[in-house]
């Protein structure tokens, strides 16, 4: 059962008219949009967007019910291609997977269930996790498990993934998930493959890329006053959205945001308690400024 994090804080900072015009880039199982909803008049409007097809289907059944839903399927890096400068009111990034995408073996994001080893949003476009990780060569693979899984195994991780493919390919998320077990020693009780299969994932969906350049784009369609808000669950993202509001590491834009608060919001232990996989969320909101 997939649980929304940090549903009021999100609400009760980010939608300030509720008969404005709001957009969720993730829309995923839809818990936030649903909430947002719920607190917009019958004259607001909510934009959901979303790279997964079975999380565009969800919201479409949404829109059916719900004439105040509008449902973008496209990557939020391509949020120029629908809206107008100045035009939105609040704007929502979930970073984190949907418990469907973890719990839903063929899908290949997870180490805890057999699989085909996939991982992409879209399982229409690009090269899946196989067919990445069974051509790179070690030194790619290396720098992927160590720049986005901060993963300290990563050499020898990438070094027995070479030495596997060319005895038999990588195909399940069971073989993976065995070798990389047999490569390092287990010194905690999170499992050795969680940097690795989260560093693979990253990359094949271009992740880092696809937020740095969305935020570029939401800070354009943003009204003054407007605001963004950012769940982020690790650190890497988490910097990205930091830097971006301090104005540091910009592409293009120059608009100045503050941040709501002074300091990141974080789950209470009760939302902790009763969703785990929140424990790492890290909220950011910022206002973006005349």
């Amino acid at each position: 059962m997939h649980e929304a994090v940090m549903v009021n804080e999100v609400l009760d900072n980010l939608i300030l008219d509720d008969q404005g015009h709001y957009l969720d880039c993730t829309y995923g199982m839809g818990g936030h949009s649903k909430a947002m909803l719920n607190k917009l008049s019958l004259k607001g409007c909510l934009h959901v967007m979303d790279r997964d097809p079975y999380s565009t289907q969800l919201a479409q059944k949404l829109a059916d019910r719900d004439k105040r839903v509008n449902v973008i399927k496209d990557s939020f890096s391509n949020i120029h291609n629908y809206f107008k400068t100045t035009s939105i009111n609040g704007v929502l990034f979930d970073l984190g997977i949907s418990s469907y995408q973890l719990d839903t073996s063929h899908r290949g994001f997870s180490f805890q269930s057999e699989g085909p080893l996939d991982m992409r949003m879209d399982q229409s476009q690009g090269l899946s996790a196989s067919e990445w990780i069974n051509v790179a060569n070690e030194k790619e693979i290396t720098e992927v498990l160590w720049t986005l899984g901060e993963e300290r195994h990563s050499r020898r991780i990438a070094k027995a993934i070479c030495k596997r493919r060319v005895r038999k390919s990588i195909d399940n998320t069971r073989e993976l998930a065995d070798l990389i077990v047999d490569s390092v020693p287990r010194i905690s009780k999170r499992h050795p493959a969680t940097n690795s299969f989260r560093a693979i994932r990253m990359f094949i969906n271009q992740e880092l890329e696809e937020l740095r350049e969305g935020l570029e784009e939401v800070a354009s369609i943003l009204l003054p006053g407007a605001r963004m808000a950012i769940i982020s669950f690790h650190s890497i993202e988490d910097r990205v959205a930091k830097r971006f509001i301090q104005g540091k590491d910009r592409r293009r834009s120059e608009i100045k945001f503050k941040l709501i608060s002074g300091k990141p919001f974080m789950p209470e232990l009760s939302e902790v308690k009763k969703n785990p996989r929140s424990r790492s969320a890290v909220l950011r909101i910022a206002e973006r400024l005349m």
